[in-house]
This record gives C-alpha cells, sequence and structure tokens, in this order.
C-alpha cells in the first residue's frame, strides 16, 4: 500500500505540473515590452502555438529535394500570405539526449516541448501566425535536411530561390503573395531570390548582411579576415552542414530534423542516429538509434553524407586574393559578380520590390546595410533601421544597454517594425510607416532619429589633423614626423570572450574598452571638447605614411574618451598599402549603376595591386573609410584616433612582412606618419550641428 501511495503520489504531482504548463502556455497571450514610439497593433493580440506545423520536401527540377517546414495559422480554408526563411544553417533543428526536465523547462519558458525548434523565435513565430501569416523554412541544397552539396554562396540558391517561391504559391494555403525575413546569410538569400525578380515575391527584409562580398566578408581592406572566416566555416557552416552536435563553439550546432519518418512511428527526430556531443566523426561509422532498429538505407544518413561534398568558406576564401578572381564550384565557373549584392541588387531596381534593411552599428557589415539602403533609394521604396547591436546576440547587450540608457526591448522593437513592414506590402495595411522619414537611426547616447537618407543631408564633414604632441586639430600644424614601431601583439580582440565587430559567429556580452590595446599603438587625441559632436556619417581616414618596408598593413580605430579617462570604441577601418591606389566606385559593379555613397575605393582587383608602396622611401597616401556610426562624443569628452600595424589573431599579417604569417617571423617595422602643410595626415568626421 505504502508502494502504492508514493506511485500516487508521484502520479498527482505530475498531473499538476502537467497542468499548470498546459494552462501557462498553452494560447498564452504574449508580451511585448518595444516603448511608445514603436506601438503597433500587430503586438496587441499574439497568442501562444496557434498553428499547424508540417514537414514535407519540395522535389525541384534536377531532383534536389529542399527540406521545408511550414507553419499555418488555425483558420479553416483561409489562404495566407506567406514568410520565407531560406537558410543554409538548418531551419528545424533536434537537441539530441534532451531529459524530462530540460522538455518541461522548455515547454514552462518558451511554450514548447522539445526536442525540435526552429531557428526563428517562437516571439516571432507566434507573433507571425497570430497575425494570419504563413512561414516557411527551407533548408538550401547541401545543408539541413536537404539533398545536394553546394559551395558558399552559390549562385545556384538563386535559380533555386525561383522554383521554391513558385512552389509556395501553389499551395492551398497560400494567396500567392510572399515576403522574406532573415539575418546574415539568411540576409543575402533574400537578395538573391529577389534578384529572379519572381512575380511572387513582393517584399524583402534582410538583417545585418555585406554589399560587396569580398570587401566586407573575406578582406577588409585587402587583408585576409582569417579569425572570422576560420570560425565561421569550422564552427557555423560545416558543423550544421554535416548535421553533427556540437556545442564547443560560441553557436551551437544540432542536427538538422529528418523529413522522412522511416519507422513509421509519428516521430521525426528518432531518425537522426545516437551521437556523440562535440564527435566530429559522428557519421562516419556504424551508427545506432535510439529504437535499436538498423535503418541501412538511411535516407538522412544518405544525404548527411552527401553535403561532405560542399565547398566550405574557409577554403573557398584562402584562394580568393584579388575580387577578380575565378572560383572553380564543381567545374562551374564562379566569380563575385555572380553572388555579391552590390551585383544582385541591380535587379531589385528593375522591379523596385520593397525592401526593410536592419544593421547595426557594431556589426561587421554595418556598413554594407547601409549601402544597400542608399543604392536603393532612388527606386525602391526602402526603409533603414540602425541601432548599436552586434551581429550576435539579437539584443542589444546589457552593458551598452546600461551605457546608452537603452530604453526598452530592442527585439521587440524590430519585431514591430517587421510586422508594420510586412502588413503594409502584403496585406495593403495602411499603417503609419512612411509618416517618418525611412531611415531610422539610434544615435549613442541620444536614442532614436529620423533621416531622408544617409548620411544625413545636414551633416557637414569636420577634419581633424594630427598636431604637435600627438593631439588631433582642426587645422594643420607645421610639418612633423610620428615614427611607430609596430607591436605585432597588438589584437582587436575585446573582453572574455574575445570578441570584436567582425568576429561575427561570437557573442559580445560587453563594452569594447581600448584602454589596453591603445599603449600597442599610437594614439592622438582631441582637446577636451567644449561641446558635444554629433558623429553621423562614415569616418574616412586620411594618412600619409612611408616606412622602412617595402609595404605594410594600417589599421584605424576612432574612441570616445570619457571623463575618467575610460577609451570607448567607436569605429575602425584598416587597408593595406598595395592596395593605396584610388579608382572610381562604379568599376565595382562595371558600371551597372551609380554607386553611393562616394567612398574611397581601391580595386583589389589583381592588376592594380602595388606590392612595394614604400619602396625608395616613399610617402604614400592612405585613403580609407570607416565603418559608420551614429555616437555622440560629449562635452567634457576627447576624440581618440588610434593607429596599429596588425591585428594579431584577427587578420593575416602582411606577406611581405611575415612572409608565413608569424608572429615570430615578423620583420620589424615602423610606420612614419607626415603630417603638416606638406603631407596631411587627418580623419574626416560627418558631424550634425
Amino acid at each position: 500500500m505504502k508502494y502504492l501511495k508514493t506511485i500516487g503520489n508521484i502520479m498527482l504531482s505530475l498531473i499538476i505540473v502537467l497542468t499548470i504548463l498546459f494552462i501557462k502556455t498553452n494560447g498564452k497571450k504574449l508580451e511585448f515590452n518595444p516603448g511608445p514610439e514603436f506601438e503597433y497593433e500587430a503586438l496587441i493580440d499574439v497568442k501562444n502555438g496557434q498553428y499547424d506545423k508540417h514537414r514535407e520536401y519540395i522535389i525541384l527540377n534536377d531532383g534536389i529535394k529542399i527540406a521545408v517546414t511550414y507553419f499555418i495559422p488555425k483558420e479553416e480554408g483561409g489562404k495566407f500570405p506567406s514568410i520565407l526563411a531560406y537558410s543554409p544553417y538548418t531551419t528545424s533543428l533536434v537537441v539530441p539526449e534532451m531529459p524530462w526536465y530540460k522538455r518541461l523547462a522548455s515547454k514552462y519558458y518558451i511554450g514548447k516541448w522539445g526536442p525540435v525548434y526552429e531557428k526563428m523565435s517562437m516571439k516571432m513565430i507566434n507573433t507571425l501566425t497570430s497575425n494570419g501569416y504563413a512561414i516557411v523554412f527551407t533548408d538550401m541544397r547541401g545543408t539541413g535536411s536537404s539533398t545536394g552539396y553546394s559551395g558558399p554562396f552559390d549562385p545556384k540558391f538563386i535559380d533555386d530561390a525561383e522554383e521554391i517561391l513558385a512552389w509556395i504559391a501553389s499551395q492551398p494555403w497560400s494567396n500567392e503573395k510572399i515576403g522574406m525575413t532573415g539575418q546574415s546569410y539568411q540576409g543575402w538569400s533574400q537578395f538573391a531570390a529577389a534578384s529572379t525578380q519572381s512575380p511572387y515575391l513582393k517584399c524583402i527584409a534582410p538583417e545585418m548582411i555585406f554589399y560587396n562580398f569580398y570587401e566586407e566578408a573575406l578582406r577588409p581592406g585587402g587583408i585576409y579576415a582569417q579569425e572570422w572566416t576560420t570560425e565561421y566555416s569550422k564552427g557555423s557552416v560545416e558543423l550544421n552542414n554535416r548535421n553533427l552536435w556540437n556545442t564547443s563553439f560560441d553557436i551551437p550546432s544540432y542536427p538538422s530534423e529528418p523529413v522522412i519518418d522511416e519507422d513509421g512511428d509519428g516521430d521525426l527526430y528518432d531518425e537522426v542516429p545516437i551521437l556523440i556531443e562535440n564527435d566530429l566523426d559522428g557519421y562516419s561509422g556504424n551508427l545506432s538509434y535510439a529504437d535499436g532498429n538498423d535503418r541501412p538505407a538511411s535516407p538522412y544518413v544518405a544525404l548527411t553524407r552527401e553535403h561532405e561534398k560542399n565547398l566550405w568558406p574557409r577554403d573557398i576564401a584562402v584562394v580568393s586574393n584579388y575580387i577578380d578572381d575565378t572560383l572553380n564550384f564543381y567545374g562551374r565557373n564562379v566569380t563575385f559578380a555572380d553572388n555579391s549584392i552590390d551585383y544582385l541588387i541591380n535587379k531589385l531596381k528593375e522591379t523596385q520590390i520593397p525592401v526593410l534593411l536592419t544593421g547595426g552599428f557594431f556589426d561587421g557589415f554595418s556598413r554594407g546595410i547601409i549601402q544597400s539602403f542608399v543604392n536603393l533609394q532612388e527606386t525602391n521604396p526602402v526603409y533603414l533601421f540602425m541601432a548599436p547591436r552586434f551581429h550576435l546576440p539579437g539584443e542589444i547587450p546589457a552593458q551598452y544597454h546600461k551605457l546608452f540608457n537603452y530604453k526598452y526591448s530592442y527585439g521587440d522593437q524590430l519585431l514591430s517594425m517587421q510586422m508594420q513592414f510586412f502588413d503594409k506590402y502584403l496585406k495593403d495595411k495602411d499603417n503609419d510607416i512612411d509618416d517618418k522619414p525611412p531611415s531610422k537611426i539610434y544615435t549613442a547616447f541620444e536614442g532614436w532619429k529620423y533621416y531622408d537618407t544617409w548620411p544625413p543631408a545636414e551633416s557637414k564633414t569636420v577634419k581633424y589633423h594630427f598636431g604637435a604632441k600627438n593631439t588631433l586639430v582642426n587645422e594643420p600644424s607645421e610639418d612633423a614626423i610620428y615614427s611607430y614601431k609596430v607591436d605585432f601583439t597588438h589584437s582587436s580582440s575585446y573582453n572574455v570572450l574575445k570578441t570584436n565587430p567582425q568576429l561575427m559567429v561570437k557573442y559580445n556580452d560587453s563594452t569594447m574598452i581600448r584602454n589596453e590595446h591603445d599603449k600597442k599603438c599610437m594614439v592622438f587625441d582631441s582637446e577636451v571638447l567644449t561641446e558635444e559632436v554629433l558623429l553621423t556619417g562614415d569616418p574616412i581616414a586620411n594618412l600619409s605614411i612611408s616606412s622602412n618596408q617595402t609595404n605594410a598593413d594600417v589599421y584605424v580605430y576612432l574612441s570616445d574618451v570619457d571623463e575618467n579617462g575610460v577609451v570607448y570604441y567607436v569605429t575602425e577601418g584598416k587597408l593595406r598599402a598595395g592596395w593605396h591606389k584610388l579608382f572610381d566606385n562604379n568599376l565595382s559593379i562595371n558600371g551597372l549603376y551609380d554607386v553611393k555613397p562616394e567612398f574611397p575605393w581601391h580595386s583589389y582587383r589583381r592588376n592594380d595591386y602595388d606590392s612595394v608602396p614604400f619602396a625608395d622611401d616613399a610617402v604614400v597616401n592612405l585613403r580609407f573609410v570607416l565603418k559608420p556610426h551614429a555616437w555622440k562624443f560629449q562635452k567634457g569628452h576627447k576624440i581618440r584616433l588610434s593607429i596599429a600595424g596588425a591585428d594579431h589573431i584577427n587578420y593575416e599579417f602582411n606577406p611581405e612582412i611575415s612572409p608565413d604569417n608569424t608572429l615570430e617571423s615578423c620583420s620589424p617595422t615602423t610606420l612614419n606618419i607626415h603630417t603638416g602643410k606638406t603631407y596631411q595626415s587627418y580623419v574626416e568626421l560627418p558631424v550634425l550641428k
């Protein structure tokens, strides 16, 4: 009896827990905190779980099977506009070996039992479906649970997108109006899909993505971004494409949810073989399954092994030395003109498709998202939403939240903007998205501001010259030379997690402070500011440099020094001296359109590279743009410009200085910065008065 009583108590407790979970999550109304400026009706009555999930394959014309998951609002016989996410990172995933207590916690906190999850946040899924949108997730060929193989930003993805859009439009639940969403690679895939000029794609909302692939993702300033490219390839793309369970990188990887229920038990997640966490050989040997049954002809295992033929980003990056290089994708010749957004965008200009562009001032692609905005403005309904966020996480880090006195939830603000955009262009709602100028910018220490374009028409360029005693002054001083012995151990890695804006696979956890970094740099400070300086735009560095080496790399960091001497990173730029020559930036896209803004452009084409710019003691002018920002330098602060000759670990060393790219082999290097009236060195800041 005592035994039965114990069992009864356990069962009663379990029933109570499950009842609480059911009441708390089933149809639960979600809460939002966007603040009054972002209040919108689509966020008012959002409930959890008001949809039906489906998973199947789309069969492309060449036989490739594209894994698709779609969520349909629970409305009988309805036809809905659709939101598509087209991804290489696995859209529906399985968390292996998930214990019951974690599943209970998952149900309580996010309203989903697990072990199957979607990459899109549950808040966005519930918001879209509660407002009458279908959601479609697709894995690109060679990724997730799709078959085939592919290369990074493969032009084949463009052709596939056209077929996927047509498939969605043909479904009985579709009203043939499709929008797209997604960040980073999923931002690129939106431009790729829109370049097909499909009649079904009515609008796109890309987030955090480059404009020029070579200049922003691979070789900023013509210097190989080795840490970002390697970590991104190994810790994100490769693990996801190989359906491995790996938590050793900053972004955990989990196997994709299968599409085919091989054992017919109604569950898909158990078709994933038993995996060992962080084992990189997951599909190479004999496999076993949780139910103890063998699957000698498992389609899931077969497609995963097929993905091993993929070309990985790190393999492509090391052979992409010049912007006009031709790459070999399985016998196909591919150039950056085939897949870079600056080229694809011309097709969008022809269709005038509406675009909502979201970026972060601390993101490695901050300039790119703004350039896409500016270059679409003349032809398309286009909106820009910029905040002081990183590539990851999708929120403002807590320390910046406090530093800037950032109010409310950035994630909810972004969702509000997206819902206003989709409602206008997929549902023809007459909302107030056009009541204010299209460029919505968060200025550090100021708050949200609205402008007609970027940089704002009212901004003025202010020069800060390098003056006596390492100062920044508004007029050229007497001729002088500042000599800096390069410290090759300088690294722009910040905080415990060693993050920086270019390392976009790491979650930034705190403010970027340069006090220790600047001890390895040459620094120039302004006088204490007697009035605030409102930076709004893209700073430009203009340096006159000679060196004891024939070539070198130059890194520039703009910072804000507060009353207590704390040096806050604002933005940065870099250039390999071999790329010092300037060219018409319209040549970057072979004259397809007039590229804006008019930034210094360095070609990066093979025949334009100067391998020995400093030969014969030449003084070389290096003029290059820094990443954009909107930042208020407050009264009582100083403006600082720091110069380095290396960014150890994050970027390769200049091969003329370190042929084997090691710290130990770096030749002693001096950068001589010439300033005054004969040779001028300064930084241009776009300032709002």
